[in-house]
């Protein structure tokens, strides 16, 4: 049996629903208008898609995918965020010096789920990219998503998906060659930092750094070599503490108590504190935190989880200079 493309079925429906009307006496509904430019059919994690060939009013229900939609150079008409946050949460998503509170927003926050169905649909989208996760939940929403806009989900696995999340959204847009230029310049950037990082006498296969996130008052977490931003210290070619080489289970970091902290030790500590815990600690020269060889050593960092934790390439951008600035002494330690 072959399998139609989800508008051409759409479009099967209609037209069947507006035979059956005429036979009764009923007027019989126009038939949908064509997109200009004509259509293109996409693979997706929810099969195959029929979309406009070119899109001009894009809706994105995942903040990496308006990271990625706005690095291949294309605008939004609508994203997901969190109202009232400060650049609406969407900063890190981004281009430097971007507004990110002049976007519409059709959520309460950037949970998944958490999609306002009537504002989607009065931001009038040709085309929606959504994400299908293992939660799944945009994935149960998605006939309500079609009868606004074709929509495509990608998946979506973890932070460590921010590449291959990139490429697919380059495939679903035709932007194959504007994503070959982000990725080349990532690869500059990494090159460049490292090779300042080597001038300043560190080699950073022989230095370990530790990621820590400061979750709550309670919790750390190590951020493994799995995760977005242990991706993004591996590509710089840095060593991790042997401690935070793997997850346990699914996840891509390890949760422990402060009690438990000497294993966020290193050569050097990046300690990732963000708007989810306004009152972190903005210095760590003492209680626990003096205990670790990095801080006697002067050699810890705050950075911004918000963007630490963003998966996209904007945000990965942001930790290769900090990275960078840290290592080379342009940053100061947070003591």
């Amino acid at each position: 049996m072959v399998s139609l493309p989800r508008t051409a079925r759409t479009l099967v429906t209609v037209a069947a629903l507006g035979s059956l009307l005429a036979c009764g006496g009923s007027p019989q509904p126009p038939a949908p208008e064509e997109p200009e430019g004509g259509t293109r059919t996409v693979e997706a994690a929810n099969g195959p898609v029929e979309i406009p060939a070119t899109p001009h009013r894009i809706a994105v229900l995942w903040r990496p995918t308006l990271a990625a939609v706005t690095l291949l150079g294309h605008d939004v008409v609508a994203t997901m965020g969190t109202p009232g946050g400060e650049d609406q949460g969407l900063a890190p998503f981004l281009p430097e010096g971007a507004d990110g509170g002049g976007h519409a927003l059709v959520t309460n926050s950037p949970s998944e789920e958490d999609v306002d169905v009537e504002e989607l649909a009065n931001a009038a989208p040709d085309l929606i990219i959504g994400v299908s996760t293992p939660v799944g939940a945009q994935a149960d929403m998605l006939e309500s998503l079609e009868a606004i806009a074709p929509t495509v989900l990608l998946e979506w696995e973890g932070t460590g998906s921010w590449r291959g999340h990139l490429d697919e959204v380059a495939g679903v847009l035709d932007a194959s060659e504007e994503a070959g230029r982000a990725l080349e310049a990532y690869e500059e950037a990494v090159a460049s930092a490292r090779g300042d990082i080597e001038a300043a006498g560190v080699d950073p296969a022989a230095t370990e750094l530790s990621l820590v996130r400061l979750q709550s008052g309670s919790e750390i977490r190590l951020e493994t070599a799995e995760s977005f931003p242990g991706q993004v210290v591996d590509d710089l070619g840095f060593a991790r503490p042997e401690g935070q080489l793997e997850g346990e289970g699914p996840s891509d970091y390890i949760a422990q108590s402060y009690e438990n902290l000497d294993r966020a030790d290193g050569d050097a500590v990046f300690v990732m504190a963000g708007s989810g815990y306004p009152d972190a600690p903005r210095t760590f020269s003492e209680g626990v935190w003096s205990n670790l060889d990095a801080v006697r050593e002067e050699a810890v960092y705050r950075v911004d989880h918000d963007h630490w934790g963003a998966a996209n390439h904007y945000a990965a951008l942001r930790i290769v200079e900090d990275v960078r600035a840290a290592l080379t002494g342009e940053a100061e330690p947070a003591l």
